[in-house]
């Protein structure tokens, strides 16, 4: 049996992007994490690291990232609140 290349994808594979109705949220959620992570690493990192000023009576250095933290939480929740449940079915 020969095998296909139609069915090789032609770029990257991210699962849950194949459907196009559920792209924009998983996309966005994508985005946020990316950004949440360079935001938690070198080189951004630092320049939010050597601030003194305390927020809430934290250092500024761990309310950076108790902040992304807090933006990771709200993203995971609204894309659990806007992504519907997958019953096996399709319209």
């Amino acid at each position: 049996m020969a095998d296909e290349t139609d069915n090789f994808p032609s770029g990257p594979v991210v699962p849950g992007l194949q459907r196009a109705d559920r792209r924009g949220p998983r996309l966005a959620f994508l985005v946020v994490t990316v950004l949440s992570g360079l935001a938690l690493v070198w080189p951004i990192y630092p320049l939010a690291g050597g601030i003194r000023p305390y927020v809430l009576g934290l250092p500024f250095s761990f309310a950076w990232v108790v902040g992304w933290l807090v933006v990771m939480f709200v993203a995971l929740v609204l894309l659990y609140r806007i992504d519907e449940f997958d019953d096996g079915t399709t319209d």
